[in-house]
């Protein structure tokens, strides 16, 4: 496995990093006690990375498949251009209120449009195309998901794509049968040769796939 010292790096890392907004500090915090699955919101580290890639993009239109209690969304918020909309897809409607709660005390309610249902029934519906896209929802759909968003994303736009190292399973002799595993791996090999988009595999945490829109089908 490859996360066999991430406690420790990831320590030293927020050590030595801006520290995390007290909202996002009291939404983690929260998230953790009143959610069953709090180890899937986004360290603060990956939050920050959301940040610092939302202000140098400056988008003006952002979509992340995969709400949770809204912390990434947020995080995706704080480049939003004036007039700018973020949508965000998120099938658990029981997490509204947190996300709610959350997202008044920004002062970003009214450019967040949350849509709560299972992504391939709502994408079709939404306007695009989009200058940011933010992947962090059902491992077992990611390729349609990153279909749907190479679709659906601007020349010079990008999508982030989380958990494509699923742990260190990715890696010859580490993932045994796993599905998601072989279908991550599978996935990434395909997008490093795919002609629409330019592709870099960071290894922040789980793994994150950058990838660059630079041309159409």
């Amino acid at each position: 496995m490859i996360h066999d010292l991430d406690d420790e790096l990831l320590a030293y890392a927020n050590s030595h990093s801006t520290m995390e907004p007290e909202l996002l500090q009291a939404l983690r915090k929260k998230t953790w006690q009143k959610v069953l699955t709090p180890q899937m919101l986004s360290d603060s580290i990956q939050g920050r990375f959301l940040t610092n890639m939302s202000r140098m993009i400056r988008p003006t239109s952002i979509l992340e498949l995969g709400t949770y209690t809204g912390y990434s969304t947020l995080c995706l918020a704080a480049g939003l251009q004036p007039q700018g909309k973020l949508d965000t897809i998120e099938p658990n409607d029981e997490l509204n209120a947190i996300q709610d709660e959350f997202w008044k005390k920004a002062g970003l309610s009214d450019v967040i449009r949350r849509h709560n249902g299972e992504a391939l029934q709502v994408l079709p519906n939404l306007p695009g195309p989009y200058d940011l896209i933010w992947i962090d929802a059902d491992k077992a759909r990611t390729e349609i998901y990153v279909e749907a968003a190479i679709q659906r994303t601007k020349i010079g736009g990008w999508i982030l794509v989380d958990n494509v190292l699923w742990w260190g399973k990715v890696l010859p002799g580490q993932g045994g049968n796993d599905p998601i595993a072989k279908l991550l791996e599978r996935l990434t090999t395909q997008l490093a040769e795919d002609d629409r988009v330019r592709t870099t595999l960071l290894p922040l945490r789980d793994g994150v796939l950058m990838m660059e829109k630079v041309a159409s089908d």
